[in-house]
This record gives C-alpha cells, structure tokens and sequence, in this order.
C-alpha cells in the first residue's frame, strides 16, 4: 500500500540563490515537512522553516502542488509526498536547526539537490519565469 505525506514546501529566494538544507551533510532538498494531524500544509512550511534554518516566515504566497516520488517508510511501507510549495518571505539568518546539517543556497549549478527538489525549483522557474 502506497501512503501520501501532506507536506509543506516552502522556497526562499535570496540574492544568493533559493535557499536549501541538508539532513546528510551532501544532499540538499527544499525547506518544508510533513504536516501533523490537525496543521495545515501552510503551517507546516512554517513550522518546519523555523525548526530547519531557525528563520521566521513573515509572508506566505502558495505556489502549486508537487507529488514526488515513492519513498521506502523507516517504519516499512511506501509513502508519497504531497506537497504544497510556497513562496515564503523569511526573516533571520539561515543557520542549521533540529536535523539539519547544513544550509546553502542554489544558484542553478549547485549544490546537489534531490529528485523532488531538482523538479520543484525547475517548476517554479520555469510557470514563474524566475531566474536563480
């Protein structure tokens, strides 16, 4: 059976490129996480901003929906995650918080960024005519 994960996705632009977060110290992936039961997709990307980068979201604009790939559950099963991409206005200095091991910024040549980010960050350029 195949589980879809509510997520929250938030995009921060900076001058230095969109910003990202490392769980593993190598691969990078968008700020954002799994909704809880009674939080919306919004206050998710809020929350988990904070706990990732330690930035606090002043303003929110939604974006689109994103479903990514099948992913192996640490509990087994497969789940999928659904997620809602904002475009979040931060205030703060992005440093790693709970689970993160780094921060970095994607300028278009790197860091590496994993499959679901890669397509996000492709979408909002491309439906949004932005240039990172």
């Amino acid at each position: 059976m195949v589980y879809t994960r509510r997520r929250g996705t938030a995009i921060v632009e900076t001058p230095k490129g969109i910003l990202v977060v490392s769980l593993d110290g190598s691969n990078f992936t968008l700020p954002g996480g799994g909704a809880h039961r009674d939080e919306s997709r919004r206050e998710a990307a809020i929350r988990e901003l904070m706990e990732e980068t330690r930035m606090r979201a002043v303003n929110l604009t939604p974006l689109f929906e994103f479903m990514g790939g099948m992913h192996k559950g640490p509990r087994g099963g497969t789940f999928r995650n659904a997620h809602k991409v904002f475009l979040v206005t931060a205030t703060g200095t992005p440093e790693p918080g709970q689970e993160v091991k780094r921060v970095a910024y994607y300028d278009g040549s790197g860091p590496s960024l994993t499959p679901s980010a890669e397509k996000i960050i492709e979408k909002y350029r491309s439906d949004y005519r932005v240039r990172v």
